[in-house]
């Protein structure tokens, strides 16, 4: 089926109230007929699965309107299973289309800034700890996390699990709605962590760079290469038994070290460790003084490219068809405004961490007041075509601010789909059946791929 295309001024979703529109655009507007919600008619089936309901998406718009209804509390507390799709959707639209503050869809806080290893292409590790925000303060900026208009929450680091409140905040944010993530080097890892696990966060990212304990060493400063396997083993044994639904990735960041292991990586993620999907991102040359050392070639970048698409259709991987096919040179426009970047202080950064224009200090001026100050939001439109960045992530989430079509096609149907798919064969066994079956059609699909030293 084709996609319907939105155009024109007089837009309107039927999640949204017509007299938002109206006072908008200055007449009336009948949202039967608006382009929006010719859109959303247009996939109809799509909508049911997000809300469980049949029929027009429009008898969703009467339901919202009753603030009684059960349904709509269920959205505004953020408790109906994928409403985080309906609130993604509603900011994209309100986003485009409306000329009011702009709502953020991400959160990152960067929960710890110490770190008990020492990557070479980062220079987070040589960051202080500062004067950090205690658990009710910290809570309190979720809460307005969430106020402001953000869906997903992610704990960064150094090593987030440094923290000794992270489980307890990420139940907090969870408890309010978000979608909640961290990213960690499973260093601290114990096994009465995979209940915490289960419970406290959504989607739960593990660092693995590379299949070799030296390359390990050499990138990150140590070599805790077995442990994590051990480690990975023993969580992805302990949600399948338990049929948690917290999604397993492998976070791997690509360089002139690890770009040659493409293949080798995919058969130890899914085949060996059985986790649930697996994420790029291409080295960022600004992330330290030595990170130039690590920069992929061309030809590196050409062969990690071609592997990774060649296998999009056999496992979840966590990056668009668009991403790896721009790898090292992305075509998007930042609107910086679809994040809220927050540091180990509590303090937000404006625009972004990397820019770095001004900063708030969220334990004195509540993250609310200062996102709805018009000045505040004249510094994130300023940077709204900005392309400084070369991370797959920073691209990624600019497209979904603007590219509907991206959005259901790459997110959610390239992306979102094969990861729960490959979540739910997780808690029903029959991942170790088809694993078989997959290590002989990966097998296959490498010995006739180009052979890897034609790319060295």
């Amino acid at each position: 089926m084709p996609m319907p295309k939105i155009t024109g001024t007089d837009v309107a979703c039927s999640v949204f109230q017509a007299e938002q529109f109206e006072k908008t655009l200055g007449r009336p507007v009948i949202a039967e007929n608006c382009h929006a919600t010719k859109f959303i008619n247009g996939y109809e089936n799509w909508f049911e699965k997000l809300t469980g309901i049949d029929g027009n998406p429009l008898e969703f718009q009467e339901l919202m309107k009753t603030k009684n209804n059960i349904l709509s509390k269920k959205v505004k507390n953020g408790n109906m299973f994928d409403t985080n799709s309906l609130r993604f959707m509603y900011n994209h639209l309100q986003n485009r289309f409306l000329n009011s503050t702009k709502r953020p869809t991400y959160a990152y806080i960067i929960i710890e800034t110490i770190y008990n290893s020492k990557c070479n292409y980062c220079d987070m590790w040589g960051t202080k700890k500062g004067d950090q925000p205690n658990t009710e303060e910290w809570k309190g900026i979720i809460d307005d996390i969430r106020s402001v208009g953000v869906i997903s929450l992610t704990f960064s680091g150094g090593e987030p699990f440094l923290n000794r409140d992270l489980f307890e905040l990420a139940g907090y944010a969870k408890s309010k709605g978000l979608y909640t993530m961290v990213v960690t080097n499973m260093s601290l890892f114990n096994d009465d962590w995979i209940e915490k696990i289960a419970q406290n966060f959504d989607f739960f990212g593990i660092s693995i760079d590379s299949t070799k304990p030296e390359i390990y060493q050499e990138t990150r400063g140590v070599n805790w290469l077995e442990h994590t396997k051990q480690s990975v083993h023993k969580l992805m044994d302990g949600l399948a038994s338990i049929k948690g639904s917290t999604a397993v990735c492998a976070m791997v960041t690509v360089s002139n070290r690890n770009a040659y292991e493409m293949h080798d990586i995919l058969q130890m993620v899914f085949d060996d460790l059985n986790m649930d999907c697996i994420s790029f991102n291409l080295l960022d040359p600004k992330g330290s003084t030595t990170a130039k050392d690590f920069i992929p070639t061309e030809d590196q970048i050409r062969y990690y490219r071609q592997t990774i698409l060649e296998n999009k259709k056999i496992y979840p991987i966590l990056n668009s068809t668009r991403y790896l096919e721009q790898s090292g040179n992305y075509d998007y426009k930042c609107n910086p405004w679809k994040c809220v970047h927050i540091n180990h202080e509590g303090t937000l950064i404006a625009p972004c961490t990397f820019m770095n224009e001004k900063r708030f200090n969220l334990r004195e001026t509540r993250l609310l007041d200062v996102w709805n100050q018009k000045s505040t939001q004249e510094i994130y439109k300023h940077y709204d075509a900005c392309r400084s960045c070369n991370l797959g992530c920073i691209a990624e989430t600019a497209w979904s601010t603007y590219d509907l079509d991206f959005v259901i096609k790459e997110n959610f149907m390239g992306m979102i789909l094969p990861m729960w798919k490959r979540i739910g064969e997780r808690n029903h066994s029959k991942l170790k059946q088809e694993n078989g079956l997959i290590r002989n059609h990966f097998y296959e699909r490498k010995s006739h791929s180009k052979n890897e030293s034609h790319w060295k």
